[in-house]
């Protein structure tokens, strides 16, 4: 049996997966926050905030009207028009009779209008679907597509805390006071505890040095739950301690090259 073949065995006799998604999971499903593509797809945001790519855009200070058409126009792009990939399907495919969650490092909402289950996912850099209040006080988070759609359709108004009045804002870590999803978070440490001595396998896809969070910790939990196993695209082969080599399957591919191996 080649390495391969043993890594799709792990996932079919899996008792649970978890699935950490990277910053090239996202580039593969269309969205590169770093591409200079922003100049072309982009071109009058491009000059407004003479910003050549979408993560820089972002930080340029501008009014909140000026905000929020800018988050509108990329929210309307990559998530309300986004059309799940080949290899998202085949993710949905593989995870189809399986307990799971994935921890994401992508804020576009790109699982969840994949049609993965809400509730199983934990995007560890918030998600600009969702919007946080400006003033550095957690007051919850509310959904933000009716305020993208009315942007978009030219009669947008910036929304407002419903609590303090302040200014709405993506809910991502552009500022100091980004909030994570707290509850998301709860439920992905419970499933991690539940499955300790599971027959558990975490699929590593797209984790890059953007992300470390999804990296080296989630290693180190297959390396102390002896029934866990590790299939990631990101790591050279023979990369892992030569103890757990027995455990784990890595390549230096990408997401769609390790998935379409996997089915």
């Amino acid at each position: 049996m080649t390495k391969i073949q043993e890594a799709k065995t792990w996932l079919k006799d899996a008792d649970a997966v978890i699935v950490t998604a990277g910053n090239r999971m996202a580039i593969n499903e269309g969205l590169d926050i770093f591409s200079e593509n922003f100049m072309q797809e982009f071109p009058d945001w491009a000059e407004k905030t003479e910003a050549n790519n979408i993560a820089n855009a972002l930080d340029v200070p501008s009014s909140w009207q000026e905000k929020w058409q800018l988050w509108s126009d990329l929210i309307d792009r990559y998530t309300v028009n986004y059309q799940a990939s080949e290899q998202m399907k085949q993710l949905k495919s593989l995870l189809a009779d399986k307990p799971y969650f994935i921890a994401s490092s992508s804020f576009a909402h790109l699982f969840e209008k994949a049609g993965f289950d809400p509730k199983k996912i934990f995007n560890i850099f918030g998600d600009w679907t969702k919007t946080q209040c400006s003033s550095g006080i957690n007051h919850g988070h509310t959904d933000d597509l009716a305020v993208v759609e009315q942007f978009k359709g030219g009669s947008g108004q910036v929304p407002v805390c419903k609590t303090c009045g302040k200014e709405l804002e993506l809910h991502m870590p552009m500022t100091p006071h980004f909030y994570p999803d707290t509850d998301a978070n709860h439920d992905f440490r419970w499933f991690i505890t539940n499955n300790e001595d599971a027959k558990l396998v975490v699929l590593q896809l797209g984790v890059d040095l953007s992300s470390p969070q999804l990296a080296a910790p989630v290693i180190e939990l297959v390396g102390q739950f002896p029934n866990w196993r590790f299939i990631s695209c990101d790591l050279p082969n023979g990369s892992l301690p030569y103890a757990m080599q027995d455990r784990v399957y890595t390549e230096s591919s990408d997401p769609k090259t390790l998935l379409a191996k996997l089915m």
